[in-house]
This record gives structure tokens, C-alpha cells and sequence, in this order.
């Protein structure tokens, strides 16, 4: 009979655990995990302990992190007393406690298949280990190298988009960033789609300003462009590989669920529900109260007649007055916030990539214990975590930012080596504070949910006041400034803002409902 497993492992290798927890599972395994295996709606405590108590093999991740937390050390410090049996799945290599030092291991730092197939020997009996495990030694999979070397070509050639500012900054420091585990892979992804587009613009600009002086100029800025695309391709390959989502941190991995459940149970036992939200949020909760009711799930008139209490988490509330050791308590993520102490000892379902599956919630109301199956997300770290659509609509505000920026840059540059050049500096100081303010109000509005603007209205109309804003302005620059340069720059800018925009609104149009239900309710609850 194979022995139940229970993972004790710090967050900051869950990619790393998430696979391996699915590795073991595919071989007939039972695996404690806990955003798999907690309960929604009551507290995590006791039922960690419950998963250490039915497990007979606790496989221990060893990291610096997992070393450094209080909460692992309870763990393990607990099984030693009970004489559980205990695996070392060593990550990284560092100094481990007197304690710990005598246990089976095994080496995950270099082949990740190799140490699959010896932990699937090891887990059927227990062996003795001639040498201790590794504490010191800098080891690695080999898809790291790849991708380390990959990204310093990316690197290399994102200095040609220096007028951006953006991606050398995410791409320069890039292979460093890979061995420390770090990078953030929402932007890097960003800076990597760009770079073949800004590559395109200075080769754009190199031949109106005269600086393509022979058709082997021409050449390099075609063969750039070729490199850029084939680079960017291949590292955003590489990044998404199983390997390297093993590797990285939880911000420099996708955000994903975990271990996706389709429920089909129609008619699910009946079970009385409130809704616990702030004003801003009755959308959501509207949402989540109608489908409730659609499986026939009855509505309480109050907080405390009520079995099952959703808690909407979001910039506008962080507490509850249902009391989770009394009744099931669910929070609720809608947006990256940090849930009151009460709330925290309860596990909560995210839903910060947008309000999915509700047809999930209300079929696993009965049986709570399957809930993370159907909703579990593996844990985000710092990465922010938006609705795709809101998320497209962030990084298409600072893309035109940055152009804009980056163009107004370039072609300052230009006229003051032309000394009979002016530089319209009064132009480009209000380019540069209108628009900019504009659009750091709007991606300001975007991540927080709150303000003046934040509505789907207002904001409807600020983005067109910007784009009539962006005209005047380039058009005013360009007049000015008289050149060749200027009216192109002007015009690149204007049109990856008009083009752009028209696309993100065709998307925003489809996906229009994850937008109503970002942007905050106004009036009363």
C-alpha cells in the first residue's frame, strides 16, 4: 500500500512543489498539499495538523527559504517527535539543522527526472544513505543555462530600444535575475513582446534621420529585427517550460489553478448563504448571490442565521463579523489585499484573475473539502495578479508611454545636433506632464480600484480626452519642431495608440463583463 505524503515546503519554491505534488499523484499517491488540500471556511490550523497526523511520509523541500520558516521548522520539529519517516527533497543546497541531517534525501538541484525516478524507488521502504545530504554547492538544471544564455542575447539586444527605458531595464539585468529566481514574469513577458517593436521604430528612425547611410546598414537593422524576434520567441518558450516554472519563484511563474475540477452535481443539498461585501462589490456579489440561488441555495436575511458566509476581500473591506469557528466562513479574494488576522486563518478562494467558476462554488457548497479542487489557485507571491483584460489594458497605458517618452527623447537628441535645430522644450515639458499624468492616473486607478475615475464612464472618457491629448500635443511638437523626425515620431506615436486602442477595445467589448465587475459599484450597498 503506498504511503500517504504530506509536503511541508516554504512558497517560495511552489512551482517546484505544484509539479512534483502532480508527479506523485499521477503515480497513485496521496498528497497533503495545502492550497490543495485545505478546507474553504474553516480555519487552516487544525487542519494542517489533521494532514501531518494521516501522513505517513513527509517529504521535506529544503531551500533557504523553507530553512528560514518558523512555520516549517514547527512542522518538522513536530513529525521528529512523533518518529515520522522523513525524505529531504533537496532544491537548494544549505546548511540543514543537527536534526535533520541523518535523513534519507534526495537530490532534485540537477536532473529533475532523475530525482522523480529515485524518490519513487525511495518512497516504498525506507533506505540508509551512505553519505549525508548536500549542504554546500552551487548545482542547477540545465534548463536555467539555457535560458540564462538566452536572455543575455535578449539583453544585448534590448539596447537598441534604450529610448524605451522599460525593456533594457526588465531585460538587461535578466540573467541575473534567472539565477536568483526573482524576475517578474508578467513584465519580463511584456518587455519581450516589445522588444522586436521598438527595434523596428530606432531602424525606423536611423533612415528617416539620414543615420542608414548604405544598404548594409539596412541590412543589420533587418537582421536585428530577425534576432529580436527569434530571441523573444525562444526565451518566452523557455520561460514557460515546465523547467523553468519549477524554478522560479511564485512571481516568476504563471499564474495558474492548481489542480482545475469540473463538479457535476446539479442539485446540490441545500445550504443557507450571506454575503458579506462592501458597497463597491455588490456587482460581484450579485454575480455569486444569483447563481447561488439558480442551484437553489436559500439566502439568510442575516450574518449569523446563515451556515455558509462569503466574505468579498477587495481595497474596500478586510474583515467580517462571522466567526469562523462558528459557522463556514469563505473569504473571497477579489483583489490583491491583505485579509484581517481573522480572515487569514482561514483559507480563501482567489478569484483576482477574474469571477470564474461560480457554477463550482454553488454545486461544492455541501462538500467544502472539494472546493480547492474546482477554485484552487497555486499562491502568487508578490506578482500582482489583475484580470487578463485589466491586466492588457495596464501594459497597453505604459506602452504608449513609453513610446511616447522614448520617441520625444530621440528626437530632442536629433535637433540638438542640428544646430539650427530649436527644440521646442515648452511642447515637450507639456507633452510630457499632461499625458504622463494622465496615464499614471489611469493605471493608479486600474491596480487600486479606487477614485475620482474609477468607473467605467469616466474612464471611457478620460482614454479618449488622452487620445485627442496625444494628437494636439505631437501634432503641436511636430509643428515646432519643423523635421522629418518630428513628424514621424509623431505619427508612430499616435497611431500604436489609435491602433492599439482600437484592438484592446474589440477585446474589452468581448470581455466586458470582467470589466464591469473590476471597476467599483458607486451608491448605496
Amino acid at each position: 500500500m503506498k504511503p500517504n505524503i504530506f509536503m511541508s515546503y516554504s512558497r517560495r519554491e511552489v512551482g517546484f512543489v505544484d509539479d512534483l505534488t502532480q508527479r506523485l499523484e499521477n503515480q497513485g499517491f496521496k498528497v497533503w498539499l495545502d492550497y490543495r488540500s485545505l478546507v474553504p471556511g474553516t480555519p487552516w490550523a487544525g487542519q494542517i495538523e489533521q494532514g501531518l497526523e494521516e501522513s505517513e511520509v513527509i517529504l521535506l523541500v529544503v531551500s533557504k527559504a523553507s530553512m528560514a520558516s518558523q512555520y516549517v521548522e514547527l512542522e518538522w520539529r513536530r513529525v521528529l517527535k512523533e518518529n515520522k519517516r522523513v525524505i529531504l527533497v533537496i532544491f537548494e543546497a544549505v546548511d540543514l539543522p543537527q536534526e535533520l541531517e541523518q535523513f534519507e534525501w534526495v537530490d532534485f538541484r540537477g536532473s529533475y527526472q532523475g530525482g522523480i525516478d529515485e524518490l519513487l524507488r525511495q518512497l516504498p521502504a525506507p533506505v540508509k544513505e551512505e553519505h549525508r545530504a548536500p549542504e554546500t554547492g552551487f548545482k542547477v538544471p540545465s534548463i536555467v543555462w539555457w535560458s540564462a544564455a538566452v536572455s543575455l542575447a535578449a539583453g544585448i539586444l534590448s539596447l537598441y530600444t534604450w529610448w524605451t527605458i522599460l525593456i533594457p531595464l526588465l531585460l538587461v539585468p535578466l540573467p541575473l535575475r534567472i539565477f536568483k529566481r526573482n524576475f517578474n514574469y508578467v513584465q519580463v513577458q511584456a518587455a519581450l513582446w516589445l522588444m522586436p517593436v521598438g527595434i523596428f521604430f530606432e531602424g525606423v528612425n536611423r533612415a528617416i534621420t539620414g543615420q542608414m547611410n548604405a544598404d548594409s546598414d539596412g541590412l543589420q537593422y533587418f537582421l536585428l529585427m530577425v534576432f529580436s524576434f527569434l530571441s523573444s520567441g525562444l526565451l518566452l518558450f523557455l520561460l514557460r517550460s515546465a523547467g523553468m516554472q519549477r524554478w522560479g519563484k511564485p512571481e516568476a511563474i504563471r499564474s495558474k489553478f492548481a489542480n482545475p475540477y469540473r463538479p457535476n452535481n446539479p442539485n446540490p443539498k441545500p445550504v443557507s448563504f450571506f454575503i458579506d461585501h462592501a458597497a463597491q462589490d455588490r456587482r460581484i456579489a450579485g454575480e455569486l448571490a444569483n447563481t447561488l440561488a439558480k442551484y437553489k441555495h436559500p439566502q439568510s436575511a442575516d450574518i449569523n442565521s446563515a451556515r455558509a458566509v462569503f466574505v468579498l476581500i477587495s481595497a474596500y473591506k478586510t474583515d467580517s463579523e462571522a466567526d469562523p469557528e462558528k459557522q463556514a466562513v469563505f473569504p473571497v479574494l477579489v483583489q490583491t489585499a491583505q485579509p484581517s488576522p481573522k480572515l487569514s486563518k482561514v483559507q480563501w478562494v482567489d478569484f483576482r484573475n477574474g469571477i470564474r467558476h461560480l457554477d463550482a462554488i454553488a454545486q461544492l457548497m455541501p462538500e467544502p473539502a472539494r472546493l480547492l479542487a474546482a477554485l484552487g489557485v497555486r499562491p502568487a507571491g508578490k506578482q500582482l495578479v489583475l484580470p487578463p483584460i485589466i491586466n492588457s489594458i495596464v501594459y497597453f497605458l505604459i506602452t504608449t508611454m513609453v513610446v511616447a517618452i522614448g520617441s520625444t527623447v530621440i528626437d530632442t537628441i536629433h535637433n540638438v545636433s542640428q544646430e539650427d535645430m530649436e527644440v521646442p522644450i515648452f511642447e515637450i515639458f507639456l507633452f510630457l506632464c499632461l499625458s504622463g499624468g494622465l496615464i499614471y492616473w489611469m493605471v493608479k486607478t486600474l491596480l487600486t480600484r479606487r477614485g475620482w475615475l474609477a468607473t467605467v464612464g469616466r474612464f471611457i472618457g478620460v482614454s479618449l480626452l488622452l487620445s485627442v491629448l496625444l494628437y494636439w500635443l505631437l501634432w503641436e511638437f511636430t509643428r515646432e519642431a519643423s523635421t522629418e523626425t518630428s513628424s514621424t515620431l509623431a505619427f508612430i506615436t499616435f497611431v500604436i495608440f489609435v491602433l492599439g486602442g482600437l484592438i484592446l477595445a474589440f477585446i474589452t467589448l468581448i470581455r466586458f463583463r470582467d470589466v464591469r465587475l473590476w471597476f467599483p459599484a458607486k451608491g448605496k450597498k
